[in-house]
């Protein structure tokens, strides 16, 4: 097949190819391209101009119509009952997902098709249904010529979805990035404008709640959290969600969340790390003994090659701490010493380690 073949088989198979002459009759294509129309008359030229021009105004309704019933059904069963179906089977989420939408796209196509071949019966005359199958050898050379030299609109759409398709992949990653650069409010804008779009992505909600955590937004970070641990079908930033709530709640109110985060958790290294935050917690609230009860416990786990999660210089230096400020000097000083000696270079302080950070 040479090139102009070539051309010629896509021209066939486009909007453009509304009609083929064989012998003494024409066949007009339907909307439903599969489908023709015959008339036992070769029709005049002037009339298949402005056929053309009403198939394409037809088919142009009809690509808008499935566009924003697509978009419907995304936001309107899609978004709000993603949950719902990612509990049910695999196959039938599949099956209800895509059966809806195509009985609903061939009903859209029946209709503008019948809109259609009233149109042809008044402007035409009746005709006589059949298949539209157009065949090179009787393509009308001028109809093809035109197509030629008409510019391709398809292009502009094609750049539009590649453009939306590069959105939806690679903004939760700028998103991150300005987390990662600290520009929270830029963070915080722009996963606004991508959640208003795609309200379902578990990463964009995070990122979101960790730029609100950091510009002080304690209760919506923890929302966020909350639907990054809905929409990503588990309990991977309930850590992150404990976190916040120190920030926030008052302090019998918080002991009794990080009480009950320790007996409900089943790993004991998951668990010495929530008694580690536990304790630095207390610290921050100036309950010394307390936090020192706690950092002895864990600590000691430590010394015992027991796996632990949380850092023991920080849990040194932060018992140092606790230590200094209920007298004990020589303790305190020790502890300090373990610290500095492990980490060297670690920044101590006693912000929470429950945040991921991206």
């Amino acid at each position: 097949m040479d090139i102009n073949d070539y051309r010629k088989k896509i021209f066939l198979n486009s909007q453009y190819c509304t009609y083929y002459n064989i012998n003494n009759y024409t066949i007009l294509a339907g909307i439903m391209r599969s489908f023709g129309y015959r008339y036992s008359v070769i029709i005049p030229e002037e009339k298949l101009k402005e056929i053309n021009k009403t198939y394409r105004k037809f088919t142009a309704i009809m690509n808008a119509v499935v566009a924003v019933e697509i978009l419907l059904y995304i936001y309107f069963v899609v978004f709000p009952f993603f949950t719902e179906f990612m509990k049910i089977p695999f196959f039938a989420a599949v099956l209800i997902l895509s059966l809806i939408p195509l009985v609903g796209l061939y009903v859209t196509y029946i209709g503008i098709n019948y809109l259609y071949e009233n149109y042809l019966v008044r402007y035409v005359g009746t005709f006589q249904r059949t298949k539209f199958k157009p065949e090179i050898k009787y393509i009308n050379e001028k109809a093809y010529s035109e197509y030629k030299n008409t510019p391709r609109k398809s292009v502009y759409v094609l750049a539009l979805i590649i453009v939306i398709f590069c959105l939806y992949a690679f903004v939760p990653t700028l998103v991150e990035k300005f987390n990662i650069a600290k520009k929270y409010n830029a963070a915080l804008k722009l996963a606004d404008a991508y959640l208003t779009f795609v309200p379902i992505s578990p990463e964009v909600y995070a990122n979101r709640a960790f730029a609100k955590f950091n510009l002080k937004k304690y209760k919506e970070a923890e929302k966020d959290y909350e639907n990054a641990n809905k929409y990503s079908l588990s309990d991977s930033f309930s850590d992150d969600i404990l976190g916040v709530k120190t920030y926030y709640l008052d302090k019998d109110a918080m002991l009794k969340e990080f009480d009950s985060a320790i007996n409900s958790e089943k790993e004991e290294s998951v668990k010495y790390l929530l008694k580690y935050e536990k304790a630095t917690y207390l610290l921050k609230n100036k309950d010394y003994k307390s936090a020192v009860d706690i950092y002895n416990s864990i600590l000691s786990a430590y010394e015992k090659k027991t796996k632990v999660f949380f850092s023991p210089a920080k849990a040194y230096y932060n018992r140092s701490i606790a230590k200094q400020a209920l007298g004990d000097i020589d303790g305190a000083k020790s502890d300090m010493l373990y610290a500095t000696r492990m980490c060297p270079e670690c920044n101590f302080n006693t912000d929470t380690t429950l945040i991921h950070k991206p």
